[in-house]
């Protein structure tokens, strides 16, 4: 059963209620909990119950939400995602979903991360991939823990500093037309940033709400592979955690690279087609 963030936000003390409600009701709403710290007192571990609000999970049924920091001070909220008629792999988990959101919002890593589950090990090899992977702190239900310990043996080799996922990347591409409209140009901004070190295949999405607000997503690669995080599912993460969740999607354009070795343009056309009638736009694009 699904519950509302509003509900959820009742059992809080009436200020703290108020003030949060009024954050979630904002139009510019966008997961994020700025300097959450010092947020009405509140621990991070408090919010849990509402990110797991934002789960969307008809399959399974098990609601996770995630509470990303990062050192800005700021809190991203995470929640999985699963679709209806999607193999089980097309899901988004819930450590993912925030951690894509710190991304998305600029931070350069991750200092801690609290669950209300234990992380599977699907997760724990995508935290992998983040920068200064060793010292990020994993919270839950108040006991700390630290990647290395649930993880002692990760496949793959840390990371190098900026070039772990959370970089500042850049992948010089060109759209290979000329008449690239606002949407389709922020689907190839999302692919210049994207992480994808293992098959260099940037990829970019983009979406616009019947709100008219619009969100775009980056591919982020795991070394593991199947961990990897595709564009459409990074651009319906930030909507799914926004004021936008409950608009309809009027339109969406993919980047894709016509030299790729790998292609994720079926995958995202049957995610659309399970929520939504938005036909899938496509803009080819090169490496500049």
């Amino acid at each position: 059963m699904t519950i509302s963030p509003e509900s959820i936000l009742s059992s809080f003390p009436k200020h703290q209620s108020t003030n949060i409600g009024d954050l979630l009701e904002r139009s510019d709403f966008n997961g994020c909990f700025p300097e959450l710290a010092q947020t009405e007192n509140l621990n991070p571990e408090q919010l849990l119950p509402l990110a797991s609000a934002f789960s969307i999970a008809p399959v399974s049924g098990f609601h996770v939400g995630a509470i990303a920091i990062g050192p800005s001070g700021h809190g991203y909220i995470g929640a999985n995602m699963e679709f209806v008629g999607m193999p089980l792999n097309a899901s988004l988990h819930a450590e993912q979903s925030a951690i894509l959101n710190a991304w998305m919002h600029g931070e350069p890593s991750i200092e801690a991360i609290y669950i209300s589950a234990l992380p599977c090990g699907h997760c724990r090899q995508f935290m992998c991939e983040l920068p200064k992977r060793d010292q990020i702190s994993i919270i839950i239900e108040g006991k700390t823990h630290m990647l290395q310990d649930l993880l002692p043996q990760p496949f793959g080799e840390a990371r190098r500093p900026g070039e772990s996922l959370l970089g500042n990347h850049h992948n010089p591409i060109t759209g290979l037309s000329a008449n690239e409209d606002a949407l389709s140009q922020r689907a190839i901004n999302a692919a210049e940033r994207s992480y994808v070190p293992y098959s260099n295949t940037p990829e970019g999405f983009a979406i616009e709400c019947a709100d008219g607000h619009a969100y775009a997503g980056r591919a982020a690669e795991s070394v593991a592979f199947n961990p990897s995080v595709p564009a459409v599912l990074c651009a319906l993460n930030l909507k799914n955690l926004s004021a936008s969740r409950s608009y309809s999607i009027n339109r969406c354009v993919q980047t894709k690279l016509v030299t790729g070795l790998n292609s994720s343009t079926d995958f995202t056309r049957a995610v659309l087609k399970a929520i939504s009638n938005a036909n899938l736009e496509t803009v080819s694009i090169e490496k500049g």
